[in-house]
């Protein structure tokens, strides 16, 4: 998908939702979507079959809950946000209910320099029980409680067959924790990062889709040549 400003208006185009429900449907396939939304934004956005959803850098799943200690924690740093954060142009306060995010994309660079500031002096203020999270274009206050996508990959490849090929794709800052922990597999990095832990890249969403596709149809032929009968005749 394209890079779009305003969050609430990213959607999964057609031809990303089809590759991705016919990835899901191959044997011996584990598909899932990992992101810093919430676990909700993805069941509205993504929903499909087959795909599995991990909301807020992998923390999030069905039946997820926050510390008590650290929820409150939350909520004040909330408060001290809203107050010591001034209505800066394009510079937005999300509240994810288990996370606080700055977003800055599209900000003049007064505006940013603000707004990290603040971020920065929240991080010192409410810490260690929340951490500080750099993404692209946004700022992250999160509870000790939410691990980030290296430690939750960790323990999803854990569970996985040893002989399993995992494949990670991500084009974000927080995906590198992901990409530092698959040491037999491909990770990917899409776009133009200087510096990644990725062993691999793709240069933006249409080598993606392409990647996707290829793969899809790599996987396809593997599953039609298992299921044709043999055509070796012995001659006696």
């Amino acid at each position: 998908m394209p890079v779009i400003d305003d969050p609430d208006r990213v959607r999964l185009s057609p031809p990303v939702r089809k590759v991705l429900r016919r990835l899901a449907r191959h044997r011996g396939t584990c598909v899932y979507v990992m992101s810093g939304r919430r676990l909700a934004d993805l069941r509205q956005h993504v929903n499909i079959p087959g795909v599995n959803l991990l909301g807020l850098h992998g923390w999030e799943s069905h039946g997820a809950r926050l510390p008590t200690t650290q929820k409150h924690l939350l909520g004040e740093a909330k408060v001290w946000l809203a107050a010591h954060l001034p209505g800066l142009p394009r510079i937005m306060i999300e509240d994810k209910g288990y996370a606080l995010a700055v977003h800055y994309r599209g900000a003049a660079a007064p505006a940013v320099r603000v707004a990290k500031q603040c971020m920065l002096a929240a991080h010192r203020l409410f810490g260690p029980e929340l951490r500080l999270l750099k993404g692209k274009k946004i700022w992250e206050l999160l509870p000790r409680a939410i691990v980030g996508k290296g430690l939750t990959t960790q323990g999803l490849l854990a569970k996985l067959p040893a002989h399993t090929l995992p494949i990670f794709i991500g084009d974000d800052t927080s995906d590198e924790s992901a990409f530092a922990v698959i040491r037999h597999g491909l990770a990917i990095h899409v776009g133009d990062l200087k510096t990644t832990k990725a062993t691999f890249t793709l240069r933006d969403p249409e080598e993606v889709m392409e990647f996707l596709e290829r793969l899809e149809a790599l996987l396809s032929r593997r599953q039609s040549n298992h299921r044709q009968p043999s055509n070796h005749h012995s001659n006696l």
